[in-house]
């Protein structure tokens, strides 16, 4: 199974004795020290896959900046390493913002989204001096230059444009499409750029556009690209905006599944050059700056998610079989969510064939708690390790307490060694919100 599932591993994993390891760490080494569920990160795989990014985009001629989408996955030690690498952060939160600016991301590399920012928020990321603040709706405009003149400062913006473009993706994460809770559309983007653009308060930088999230096809980069060039030399001749920079958000998916053969990198960025010399150069516009946000194929395939087995058992008229592990949605709800596909093995015989298609359960209420159905496995025994491979983005950043169950581990492996990024919650610390648990222990 292990050769089967090679593609959608990290990069260092192996399994020379038949455990997988990880950055030359035998993971039931990671499950000892961390306990389980655990998500482990490869370093190397962190670092190939940010180099692929930077390397893609670097010879553009009016330079790119490479922002990683901290939703994906966000912590302290995580953006310090990406950081280190010569990426800038996307942030939609006091929370992320805090994170990026403790990891030492230069304030501006920092870029500041969200469809609905609060005053605190505005106040937070003018005063830290991020690059640029994605405006996403005509009051949001009207806060930020409010915001701007009780600081006595300007702001380098952007206005997030919606192309009304269906992209091939759940509908819960496509965000260009007609009726999108995010952006505004061509006509309004145009308003508030002009608007902007009248103020002493704003450098209008230029727009910014999302497709959407699990994208496997480059062709959405080429056909946004050819729309927005059209709409940026009307908005020119028209108001004489100049669009400066333009942020093509991120997207780009991942193998969570071997038959997913998602673009690289290096494709996104021949599309996206490609397309600027067909249609923007084409309307006669200067080339501009370019700002990515890479995400989930940033982080996703980078790391594994650990559980033990518990009960193994076979239900039902269906005759389902059933192995539950120590995790579940509260670790990981995409399954759940978006009905996202995982492939597992049995962590400790990687080499073994399997017998028969199981259902991955977790330990929640709910009857939707199954990271994965029919998987195929050699019979699993309780007490063994289970790994779910490309669980990098959106499982610990979307993570709950749901049914009272302290968040896991998040660990960093690389060169035969392993540290913590997140420590695993304690009891304890589940309980340092609840005022009637605080004054019983008193």
């Amino acid at each position: 199974m292990f050769e089967q599932l090679r593609p959608i591993l990290p990069t260092s994993a192996d399994a020379p004795d038949g455990e997988l390891r990880l950055g030359g760490v035998p993971v039931t080494e990671l499950a000892r020290a961390y306990g389980t569920p655990v998500i482990a990160y490869d370093g190397a795989h962190l670092e190939a896959t940010a180099r692929a990014w930077i390397d893609a985009f670097a010879s553009h001629p009016a330079g790119a900046t490479v922002a990683y989408a901290t939703k994906a996955f966000s912590s302290v030690g995580m953006l310090r390493l990406l950081g280190d690498l010569g990426l800038g952060a996307d942030v939609s939160s006091l929370g992320e913002l805090q994170v990026a600016l403790r990891a030492g991301i230069a304030p501006e590399l920092i870029i500041m989204h969200g469809n609905n920012k609060s005053r605190a928020e505005l106040e937070a990321g003018v005063e830290a001096g991020v690059g640029l603040v994605v405006v996403d709706a005509e009051q949001e405009l009207d806060l930020l230059e409010n915001v701007l003149h009780v600081a006595d400062a300007t702001q380098a913006v952007l206005v997030r444009v919606n192309p009304d473009i269906e992209v091939e993706t759940h509908r819960y994460i496509s965000t260009s499409h007609a009726g999108s809770k995010f952006g505004v559309t061509s006509d309004v983007a145009a308003t508030l750029l002009e608007r902007a653009a009248a103020s002493d308060r704003f450098d209008v930088r230029g727009v910014h556009v999302h497709l959407g999230s699990q994208l496997l096809d480059a062709d959405p980069w080429r056909r946004v690209i050819a729309w927005l060039a059209g709409w940026a030399r009307e908005l020119h001749d028209r108001t004489g905006v100049v669009i400066h920079t333009l942020d093509v958000g991120g997207g780009l998916g991942i193998a969570y599944v071997e038959d997913q053969v998602p673009p690289t990198p290096a494709a996104i960025a021949a599309v996206v050059r490609d397309a600027l010399s067909e249609s923007w150069q084409a309307a006669g516009l200067e080339l501009p700056h370019l700002v990515l946000e890479p995400g989930r194929s940033m982080v996703g395939q980078a790391a594994v998610t650990l559980y033990t087995v518990g009960v193994v058992k076979q239900t039902g008229d269906d005759d389902i079989r059933y192995v539950n592990v120590d995790g579940g949605m509260s670790d990981n709800p995409r399954p759940t969510l978006y009905q996202a596909r995982y492939r597992a093995l049995l962590a400790e015989r990687v080499h073994d064939a399997a017998d028969a298609a199981w259902w991955v359960a977790g330990v929640h209420c709910e009857s939707g708690d199954v990271l994965i159905e029919d998987a195929p496995l050699p019979t699993p025994r309780p007490g063994e390790l289970l790994a779910i491979p490309a669980t990098g983005a959106y499982a610990a950043s979307m993570a709950s307490n749901y049914n009272l169950v302290p968040r896991c581990a998040v660990v960093l492996v690389e060169n035969g060694t392993h540290r913590p990024l997140v420590r695993r919650e304690t009891l304890d610390e589940l309980l340092a919100r609840d005022v009637d648990a605080m004054v019983a222990s008193t």
